[in-house]
């Protein structure tokens, strides 16, 4: 009776869940998502369920994943990130963490997901700071991946052994006829440029499908940067993670990553970030670099003495504000 009795309890435990939370009421298995089986959510174009009634370790999510027909989430590309960050702050998950697909514990600094997928790495998925970025494998123990609450839910190394909500996605096999379904209602974004061509002026290559010129010979203030790009372009807007992942690449390929870029975005409204196209410049995660003082916080955080838009060297290339009068390199892309 005794050990009926022991199960019975762990079994209560876990449907009302660590934090209190209502397993089935969580798990909503009366979803009404046409395209996800009970339980899951459609995010971007993946069935994900987000696990906020229980808090279990790396391996033990993973196992509660599987349970659940799917595997913890692979995250692989800026637009998929952007889908799940979004999703988090919309259903006020906040104050969470978050376990992922991901681990350096067979080599430390080579990540890979369970099935030997490689973690991507830098700008815009890891944590950064003014002076590091994320993985730091502090005390010699973080070797299992993380979006964290207090770094903004960028991505981050923690111990394999801590106690955290995770994330599922429904088996990416099955998932596939869910891409297509979803992929072919979505109108191809390619932008419309002379890059899409092939057609890129002097001094300008072709990066995130846009003719861009990084001028690292010229160190100019915000006004000047437009100057500089002339007539026939201007400096450049980052809308699509995609393209901020594009220009991080290009500028670590091309060894030009020690240099800052002046951007096309300023507040002179204070608050209100606006490109020169008229565009909203997108605020938060995953585009804003982080901060560390007593607390974590994210930028902009200058107030009305930095009103302009750069990405930092130092700053892993995110976004942060700046002085109009700095004098930082511009980064053009041209409209012909």
């Amino acid at each position: 009776m005794l050990p009926y009795l022991v199960s019975a309890f762990a079994l209560c435990s876990f449907i009302v869940g660590t934090n209190g939370e209502s397993f089935w009421n969580f798990a909503n298995w009366t979803s009404e998502d046409p395209h996800c089986p009970n339980g899951y959510s459609t995010v971007g174009n993946q069935c994900l369920m987000f696990v906020t009634f229980a808090e279990e370790s790396h391996k033990d999510a993973m196992q509660v994943c599987h349970a659940a027909s799917g595997d913890l989430l692979a995250i692989s590309t800026p637009t998929q990130f952007v889908h799940v960050v979004n999703h988090i702050y919309s259903q006020g998950y906040t104050g969470r963490q978050f376990w992922l697909d991901g681990s350096d514990a067979q080599q430390e600094g080579k990540w890979v997901t369970s099935s030997g997928q490689a973690v991507p790495r830098g700008t815009p998925f890891w944590a950064a700071f003014q002076d590091f970025q994320q993985p730091d494998n502090a005390y010699g123990k973080e070797h299992c991946l993380e979006m964290e609450t207090s770094e903004y839910f960028y991505l981050n190394d923690a111990s394999c052994a801590d106690k955290s909500n995770f994330i599922c996605q429904y088996m990416p096999q099955q998932e596939e006829e869910l891409r297509e379904s979803l992929t072919a209602t979505v109108a191809p974004t390619t932008p419309h440029s002379e890059a899409s061509r092939g057609q890129c002026p002097t001094f300008f290559v072709e990066v995130g499908g846009l003719c861009m010129m990084f001028v690292t010979w010229a160190q100019v203030t915000w006004t000047e940067a437009r100057q500089t790009c002339g007539d026939s372009s201007d400096l450049l807007a980052i809308t699509d993670a995609e393209v901020l992942r594009a220009v991080y690449l290009y500028l670590h390929r091309e060894n030009i990553a020690d240099h800052t870029f002046w951007l096309g975005g300023s507040d002179s409204q204070e608050g209100n970030w606006i490109y020169t196209t008229g565009e909203s410049v997108p605020m938060g995660t995953p585009f804003w670099g982080l901060l560390r003082h007593d607390s974590f916080t994210q930028e902009p955080n200058g107030g009305t003495s930095e009103n302009c838009l750069m990405l930092q060297s130092e700053g892993s290339h995110y976004f942060r504000d700046a002085s109009c009068s700095s004098r930082l390199n511009p980064l053009c892309v041209y409209h012909g």
